[in-house]
């Protein structure tokens, strides 16, 4: 048991560390800047906890475990001109706060393949609140990594869009 805290902690502050490092395999273009996502506290002191880059396309994914259902979901998105707009929800089974009905708010389309419902929406969602709890595995999946966020120790935070300045 004490192996297993010890492991749990070096892997959180190893993400921790990641999370600050320069993302050289990522394609930011220097002429516009990249376009970069910015995690804030939303509870408490609103510091900044880490500004990552999106890659091109800028594109990320947010999963967790529907808290009604029990069952997994994926929300879609990019940014687009400095706003998160949602591009598709894929889920298992119907419960509260999923979509049941095509005509959902900014939806373009609804369809079921491989056991899951699809939503492909246009929707602009502004910066995201997340209340983050382990159990529900929240998740951001950006350029490629898997960020599980309950592993950054708070208990809500925002996703925005930013740009490239260091954290001060």
């Amino acid at each position: 048991m004490r192996l297993r805290r010890h492991l749990r902690s070096v892997g959180v502050a190893a993400l921790a560390a990641i999370l600050f490092l320069p993302f050289a395999p990522l394609p930011v273009q220097a002429d516009k800047g990249g376009v970069w996502l910015c995690l804030t506290e939303t509870r408490g002191t609103g510091a900044n906890i880490a500004r990552l880059p999106l890659g091109d396309p800028a594109t990320f994914e947010l999963s967790f475990i529907h808290s009604v259902s029990r069952t997994p979901v994926r929300d879609l998105y990019r940014v687009e001109n400095g706003q998160i707009v949602q591009t598709a929800e894929i889920f298992m089974a119907h419960g509260a706060g999923l979509p049941s009905i095509a005509n959902d708010m900014d939806a373009t389309g609804w369809r079921h393949e491989n056991g899951t419902f699809i939503l492909d929406m246009n929707r602009l969602t502004g910066p995201i609140p997340i209340r983050i709890q382990a159990e529900f595995k929240n998740t951001l999946h950006i350029a490629g990594t898997d960020l599980p966020l309950a592993d950054l120790g708070h208990a809500a935070l925002t996703l925005a869009p930013c740009d490239e300045e260091p954290l001060k």
